[in-house]
């Protein structure tokens, strides 16, 4: 057994996503097929100690990369290859993709396990194309509890778990410590609570200094938006993921506020052209950190590995993200593994699913990235409460390197407090209705009130449909 093998698409199909991509997401009316069949001795997936099922056969886990992947993956793969040495797993060797997902659900050999943004997964429960996992985590011996509340809520729908959560990215504060030090700025007391204060120092960064982008909100792509709606005091989505509060106040200040701080750098054209020219060595030794070409930007947790390794250990601080009230408001995200109701291995897909994200397989994957490396590393958040503890308690040894070992804690210190979105049976078409409004509004097209208004009504219009 390799257990690396790639699945390949047929050229038909590839086509077939390339024109896919032009519409509309499809919808499948593929039935649930019920619970999970995973049978054999309990084991202890969810805990200190992974194995325990009996699996053997194939699964093809889609939107899962192991030869293209790195340390953190391949680490907790080869651990599943030595406890089910009967199981063959291959890889799409590909991100999660809607169109190349439901297109492969309907091909002969159907993909038995996703990996799946957990922000999007309620959209493919609706649709009835993802096994509920209680069957599969109670005769695997998971233990629930040691996963973040916030991303068991993520994959928890009508009272049942549909995904295994995996890791658990939180959103804080990088600050180059050169460039705020030359516009007169104390990296350490700058106050991120007060919307004010980022404004000043946006404008002192671009006044005083020859750095390419003063503050960057980190809203053009959509992804820390939420953050920024959250900070005002306001949330987009209501906790049981049924109503959409995109039209509400404090969607709106959030989205003027940061398209301020991009308009005072010339509008979002310059802005994004800035950006590309600050952040082409994003993941190298020449980032925007080390050559002081961009000020401040909230980051995920997994960027202080780049930084700390191969990405020069520039001076940086590292800040909590923070509501306007002043308390912390860092938003959580990261994929899921859930298991297909098209699978015809579903014994194997729980095996599968259940130790990718146990404490072994996350700490087995943490000591292989040590081996592997000879920089500093900075330790890899996930959703499983007992491996950060494992991870950041004892692996992760910054002694030597004080100025991660601050940007560590400032992270690890916000984990328990993150929330996530909540989960929606029309989690997919919501994001995009966000984001949508979101960018047009950084464009100039649209005024933030009209955009959020005209998003709303269509994120409500999917969640009503959602599932019919």
């Amino acid at each position: 057994m390799t257990g690396r093998r790639t699945r390949l698409v047929p050229l038909s199909v590839a086509l077939l996503l390339v024109l896919a991509a032009c519409g509309p997401n499809t919808e499948s009316n593929e039935p649930t097929t019920g619970g999970n069949e995973a049978s054999g001795a309990p084991g202890a997936s969810g805990s200190a100690t992974a194995g325990g099922l009996e699996a053997s056969g194939d699964i093809f886990a889609f939107g899962v990369s192991y030869e293209t992947s790195d340390e953190i993956a391949q680490g907790r793969v080869d651990l599943f290859n030595e406890l089910y040495p009967d199981v063959n797993v291959t890889f799409s060797e590909s991100g999660f993709d809607s169109q190349g997902f439901l297109t492969a659900l309907q091909s002969d050999d159907a993909p038995d396990v996703v990996r799946i943004p957990r922000t999007r997964l309620g959209t493919y429960v609706a649709r009835g194309v993802l096994e509920p996992l209680d069957d599969c985590i109670s005769q695997a011996g998971v233990d629930m509890s040691i996963y973040r509340e916030a991303a068991v809520d993520q994959v928890t729908i009508d009272g049942s778990v549909y995904a295994m959560p995996e890791f658990f990215w939180v959103t804080n504060w990088l600050i180059d410590n050169e460039l705020f030090e030359q516009a007169g700025l104390d990296p350490a007391t700058w106050d991120v609570s007060n919307w004010d204060e980022i404004t000043a120092a946006n404008q002192a960064l671009l006044d005083q200094t020859d750095t390419l982008v003063g503050v960057d909100p980190k809203v053009s792509d959509g992804d820390r938006f939420p953050n920024w709606v959250a900070a005002a005091g306001g949330q987009m989505l209501s906790e049981d993921g049924t109503e959409s509060l995109l039209d509400t106040p404090e969607v709106a200040e959030a989205l003027e506020f940061t398209k301020s701080l991009i308009d005072a750098q010339g509008g979002h054209v310059a802005f994004l052209d800035a950006r590309g020219e600050a952040g082409a060595d994003f993941f190298g030794p020449e980032n925007q950190f080390v050559t002081d070409t961009e000020g401040a930007f909230p980051m995920q947790q997994w960027y202080l590995n780049v930084l700390a390794g191969d990405g020069g250990q520039p001076e940086i601080t590292a800040l909590p993200f923070l509501g306007t009230n002043g308390d912390v408001i860092t938003y959580a995200e990261g994929d899921a593994l859930a298991v297909t109701s098209a699978s015809d291995n579903k014994d194997a897909a729980c095996a599968f699913v259940t130790t990718m994200v146990s404490t072994d397989a996350w700490v087995a994957a943490q000591q292989l990235r040590v081996d592997q490396s000879e920089g500093v590393q900075t330790g890899t958040s996930t959703g499983n409460r007992e491996a950060d503890d494992e991870i950041f308690g004892q692996m992760v040894d910054l002694s030597d390197s004080p100025t991660y070992e601050a940007a560590v804690n400032a992270f690890v210190d916000t984990l328990d407090s993150a929330f996530a979105m909540p989960p929606s049976p029309a989690g997919e078409e919501f994001e995009q209705a966000w984001q949508t409004a979101v960018t047009a509004v950084l464009n100039g097209e649209q005024e933030a009130a009209d955009a959020l208004a005209a998003a709303d009504e269509e994120a409500q219009a999917a969640i009503d449909s959602a599932g019919q």
